[in-house]
């Protein structure tokens, strides 16, 4: 019932429930974290039960889909809490972060890392660490142009996910679409992209970097 390389304005677990089973070939989000940042019109601040039975939801409806897997880009803290519960059977991937500013933890440990779980198998040899990479938070290591959300996933980190764990021609879906870094590296890639996103101002920004890089291409043509 969806077209494909579009993102849809809507729920992420009702845009899942629309999907038949096995009709994409790879999901990977970067889930809100329920540490209240305010995404327009979600607020991120569930009690903790509720949070994590709607990503115990997320997760089932994901694996139903997808034929290759799941692929989740979190934070080492949310890993700990409860991630390696929710998925035990996937297989981290760490991105090294080399700068954490100076906000300590209660236990003075600085978060050095941002992990990826992934239930799918690496298509192409892939290293467990990840070190070339840097993430959204790291100040002027952080390269890449931001669209306003307040935690935009790297392109590049992305961007590697799938060429990891996809082919060209396939699907990759999104259920957490915000500003369309995963729609942007999937046509970078060769690939067909399918998103899920709640705030339509963040759809808008997707679609203009789409064009964008639909101009681009052309122009390169």
């Amino acid at each position: 019932m969806f077209e494909l390389n579009k993102i849809y304005n809507l729920d992420a677990l009702e845009g899942l429930k629309k999907m038949p089973e096995k009709s994409v070939d790879l999901v990977f989000f970067d889930p809100p974290y329920n540490v209240n940042k305010d995404y327009g019109v979600y607020k991120d601040n569930l009690p903790q039960d509720s949070y994590e039975k709607f990503m115990k939801e997320i997760l089932e409806e994901s694996k139903r889909i997808s034929k290759r897997g799941v692929c989740v880009y979190i934070d080492w803290k949310h890993f700990a809490l409860f991630w390696q519960k929710l998925l035990p059977e996937a297989e981290p991937i760490i991105i090294y972060k080399r700068s954490s500013g100076f906000i300590f933890s209660k236990l003075k440990i600085m978060q050095h890392h941002h992990i990826i779980l992934t239930t799918a198998k690496a298509l192409i040899p892939v290293k467990s660490v990840w070190d070339d990479i840097r993430v959204y938070g790291e100040g002027y290591l952080f390269k890449e142009e931001t669209f306003g959300h307040p935690a935009q996933t790297s392109l590049k980190a992305t961007k590697r996910v799938i060429e990891t764990f996809s082919m060209k021609g396939e699907i990759i879906l999104d259920p957490f679409m915000g500003v369309g870094t995963t729609a942007v590296a999937s046509k970078q890639l060769d690939r067909n992209f399918l998103g899920f996103e709640i705030n339509p101002e963040y759809i808008e920004i997707a679609n203009k970097r789409l064009a964008q890089k639909l101009i681009i291409d052309n122009f390169e043509k």
